[in-house]
C-alpha cells in the first residue's frame, strides 16, 4: 500500500475541489441555460414560481425558484420543470433539479402530478471543515396545485436517490 506525502494529499485534495466546483459550475449554466432556452409545443408562455420547503434529513429549511414550461404534442400533460433550491440549517444543501413531471386527468381544478428528474445535489456538512459532497442523484416527485389563476399555489414531496439520499416537502406559487 503506497503512502501519500503531505504534498501529494495537498495537491489531490485540490484536484478534488477543482473538480467539484467545476461540476457545480456546469450544473448551474446548464439549469441556467434550460430555464432560459426551454421551448414550449405551442409557443405558449412558460410560468415562473418560487417555492419554500423543508430538507428532513439535512434538518434545513429550503428557498428555490422553478421554471413549468409545457412540452409534447398534448398541452396539459407533461411538463419541463427546472429549478434550483438553497437548504439552511444542521447540513446546508444546493439542489440543481431539472425534473419532468405528468398531470394526471383529475377533471378539477387541481393538478395532481407525478414525475422524476436528474439532479445535482451540493451538500455542506455545517460541522466540519472541508466535507461538501457534490452528487448526481435522481428527483422522485409528486404534487398537487391549482391548475388556473394568476397565481397558483402548489404542494410537492419528493425524494432524492443518491450517496446522500434526502427526502423533501415544498410549498410555493407559480405565476
Amino acid at each position: 500500500m503506497r503512502s501519500f506525502t503531505i504534498a501529494e494529499e495537498d495537491q489531490m485534495v485540490k484536484v478534488r475541489d477543482i473538480r467539484k466546483r467545476l461540476l457545480s459550475l456546469f450544473a448551474m449554466a446548464t439549469l441556467a441555460g434550460a430555464m432560459v432556452l426551454s421551448p414550449s409545443a405551442d409557443s405558449r408562455a412558460s410560468d415562473i414560481g418560487v417555492r419554500m420547503g423543508y430538507y428532513f434529513d439535512a434538518n434545513a429549511f429550503s428557498i428555490g425558484t422553478e421554471l413549468l414550461t409545457p412540452i409534447g404534442d398534448h398541452p396539459g400533460e407533461w411538463y419541463f420543470n427546472p429549478n434550483l433550491e438553497l437548504a439552511m440549517g444542521d447540513t446546508d444543501v444546493a439542489a440543481l433539479n431539472a425534473d419532468f413531471h405528468y398531470d394526471l386527468d383529475t377533471n378539477s381544478n387541481a393538478a395532481f402530478w407525478v414525475g422524476a428528474g436528474p439532479a445535482l445535489l451540493i451538500r455542506d456538512h455545517a460541522r466540519v471543515a472541508d466535507d461538501t459532497d457534490v452528487d448526481p442523484a435522481l428527483n422522485l416527485i409528486m404534487g398537487l396545485g391549482a391548475k388556473h389563476g394568476s397565481y397558483r399555489p402548489f404542494i410537492q414531496g419528493k425524494g432524492i436517490l443518491s450517496d446522500n439520499s434526502e427526502a423533501a416537502l415544498a410549498v410555493g406559487i407559480r405565476f
